[in-house]
């Protein structure tokens, strides 16, 4: 359909007003729009960085476009502030800023250095270590170290229950690291079995007490465990072997044996006892030769005052002396000084005839006898060294005829009466000479020659012999 001329007319009127009214509401609007700059943080607001770790920083991007006309854009460069030290803990930030000449805006991103990482325990194991049931653990060793505070061993708490130990230690952050061991118990030691006496021997028709003990690392005094296989008949002369046998709870053996000889008792009721003190020395082999010329049987009380001697007690055992521990030093003042001193004296000696012989020995004589003076800077010691020694299991022997060659007598001849003065007044004579004195080691076949011919009877001691106990003066 045809417009008509009046609506043509109306139209062309019109737009002209529609042009000028749109561009007038453009300049109004685009007099109204701001620039502005927008910064975009790329990535999380707040990130965080691991204590030690490398800090890789997202960035930003920014922008400056318009208030109202958001289309018109131009991309700004970033530049970016940062103060992160991933080598510290603590909470930092990173400034980014924009600028299109006129004006500039800031941006910030928070960056939190954190430490998660716990410390470290190390335990320290040995293998074959082992504790005693009952017993405490012996600590065998720990670190602890953290990637942020270093070493913090000192901080370890340490906490032993139920056969656990339970190691714990925190950091500066609050981490905290736990680690446990478990204690291995055992017990892989046999007991200490130990025959008081050694080999011993017994005249015949004497008696013989068995005496031992056996200590256990774990379970303590078990001598009531001990079995002991053999019997000594005191009545028939010979050679009797006892052996013995302890177990602990764990299993762990432990064996010994022993010797027991009962000798031929003495024919006749005279009897000479003789001993030697103080050797072995440079006399003592001359001193063998001679016994064994007449088959005589001695006992040797020695000591190891001559080291270069001492294979001779080897000999003497081997032919069938009686060999007694007399002492290792002969120091008075050290081995009177106290009970410790005087058995650690004893037991150096004991060690020494073991190393010779094989065998320890059951019998010894003090030095000064039992009745010496010489120990009165130590009130007492005697009286309990006597009875101590009898409870350890060991007999001790005085004498009743002294040679004199101990003092002031310094001739052969002088020994050689003495011995037969003094033993015409006893049945049973024990008698006192010191092998390493060459003048009495002279004279001793004319003892045995005298005492032969006088119907004596030479024997070595034995435990259950005559002791010629002297009375204790201290």
């Amino acid at each position: 359909m045809k417009k008509s001329g009046r609506e043509h007319s109306i139209a062309v009127k019109i737009l002209p007003l529609a042009v000028i009214l749109l561009f007038a509401v453009g300049a109004l609007l685009y007099g109204a729009n701001r620039w502005i700059i927008q910064i975009d943080i790329l990535g999380d607001q707040t990130q965080y960085v691991e204590y030690g770790a490398e800090f890789e920083d997202p960035g930003a991007a920014a922008v400056r476009k318009g208030s109202i006309f958001s289309f018109i854009r131009k991309d700004l460069q970033v530049k970016t502030s940062s103060n992160v030290d991933p080598e510290k803990t603590g909470t930092y930030s990173v400034v980014y800023s924009a600028t299109d000449g006129s004006s500039t805006e800031t941006a910030s991103r928070t960056v939190i250095v954190q430490d998660t990482v716990p410390p470290e325990i190390s335990l320290k194991s040995d293998p074959d270590a082992y504790t005693l049931p009952g017993h405490e653990y012996e600590e065998e060793g720990y670190s602890a170290s953290d990637n942020y505070d270093g070493d913090l061993t000192d901080r370890v708490d340490r906490q032993v229950k139920d056969g656990t130990v339970v190691y714990t230690v925190s950091d500066s952050s609050g981490n905290e690291k736990s680690v446990a061991r478990t204690i291995v118990y055992d017990d892989r030691t046999p007991p200490e079995l130990t025959l008081e006496g050694g080999d011993q021997t017994v005249t015949q028709g004497g008696s013989f007490e068995d005496s031992y003990t056996a200590i256990d690392d774990a379970d303590g005094d078990i001598t009531d465990r001990v079995t002991v296989d053999g019997t000594v008949d005191t009545e028939t002369p010979g050679d009797y072997v006892l052996k013995y046998e302890v177990a602990d709870s764990y299993g762990n053996k432990s064996q010994a044996q022993r010797t027991v000889t009962v000798s031929p008792k003495p024919a006749g009721d005279k009897i000479i006892y003789l001993t030697f003190d103080d050797g072995p020395g440079p006399y003592t082999a001359r001193l063998l030769d001679v016994l064994a010329q007449y088959d005589v049987k001695a006992t040797f009380f020695v000591t190891h005052a001559f080291p270069e001697y001492e294979d001779m007690l080897a000999r003497e055992a081997a032919e069938g002396h009686t060999i007694g521990v007399h002492t290792y030093t002969h120091d008075y003042d050290l081995i009177y000084s106290s009970a410790d001193a005087y058995w650690e004296d004893f037991e150096k000696m004991e060690q020494v005839i073991e190393a010779q012989t094989g065998k320890r020995s059951s019998i010894f004589r003090f030095p000064g006898g039992s009745s010496n003076t010489v120990s009165n800077f130590n009130p007492g010691i005697m009286t309990y060294l006597t009875q101590d020694s009898a409870a350890r299991g060991y007999t001790y022997f005085d004498w009743n005829v002294s040679s004199g060659d101990a003092s002031n007598t310094v001739t052969g001849s002088e020994v050689y009466q003495n011995i037969l003065r003094e033993c015409q007044m006893y049945k049973e004579n024990v008698v006192l000479c010191h092998d390493v004195k060459s003048y009495t080691v002279d004279i001793i076949d004319d003892v045995i020659e005298w005492g032969l011919a006088n119907g004596y009877v030479f024997a070595p001691l034995t435990p259950d012999s005559y002791t010629a106990h002297h009375g204790v003066a201290n």
